[in-house]
């Protein structure tokens, strides 16, 4: 096998994969930058979850040197990988979970919650979108709507999370998330959702601190800690935003 062969063609499908979403998503990143900041402004929260490794696109968005700092996660311990490999996993197809986090984070109308699910398929995912909706929230998918044709949900309605979101962005990813093939076992290897998802969430943030400048406002923009000063800038607000 060439490695460099793989390396390449992995290459290529990443930089294929942050070329459709630029030219084929950047209105609706704008849009959803319009979603939060109206909401911000009005006294609503943005709040951004994902479970499994789709927690990490929930993490690039909070308390991230350069980020924005007015930000709500929803990242419990059970969507996460650091207890077990197979417990979000199995978290995440439980339906009626969804109004579990409901009750705890209290979303409300008013609100802006992100999704990301590169399936857009499990329960609690979809149930969680659609119970925001209902609550008056607007909601965003951060997903792939492109199904295979065997595939089917694992929602009791049959549907999937682009289904009940108020915007959708197309992460452009493969399903299943791996890009290319390995030969000899000929099985995908090579996720880009991870990637996407990094410039998808840094793309909103700059474009809803764009947002705030166009309006006369100082966007609240965490500094590095380990620059000087960062401690001091930063500490206000945690204070501010995270109550810390």
């Amino acid at each position: 096998m060439d490695g460099n062969l793989m390396l390449n063609q992995y290459y290529e499908a990443v930089v294929r994969n942050l070329e459709t979403i630029f030219k084929t998503q950047s209105a609706n990143l704008s849009s959803a930058a319009d979603l939060i900041f109206e909401a911000l402004q009005n006294g609503g929260r943005f709040l951004v979850t994902g479970t499994g490794h789709s927690h990490m696109f929930a993490e690039e968005f909070y308390a991230r040197a350069g980020g924005f700092a007015q930000v709500t996660p929803i990242l419990p311990g059970e969507f996460m990988l650091h207890e077990h490999p197979l417990k979000s996993t199995e978290v995440e197809r439980i339906e009626s979970y969804a109004g579990v986090i409901m009750k705890l984070y209290k979303i409300n109308a008013g609100d802006v919650l992100i999704i990301a699910s590169n399936s857009g398929r499990n329960g609690l995912t979809v149930e969680l979108a659609r119970l925001a909706g209902e609550a008056g929230a607007k909601v965003i998918a951060f997903t792939n709507p492109r199904r295979p044709a065997f595939e089917t949900s694992r929602h009791s309605s049959g549907k999937y999370l682009h289904e009940y979101a108020d915007l959708v962005i197309d992460s452009g990813t493969e399903p299943g998330d791996a890009a290319i093939l390995i030969p000899g076992i000929e099985l995908p290897m090579g996720a880009t959702s991870t990637i996407i998802g990094a410039y998808t969430a840094q793309s909103i943030s700059i474009l809803l601190a764009e947002k705030y400048h166009e309006n006369h406002l100082i966007p609240p923009v965490f500094k590095s800690s380990n620059i000087e000063e960062g401690d001091a800038w930063n500490q206000k607000l945690f204070a501010q935003y995270c109550g810390v």
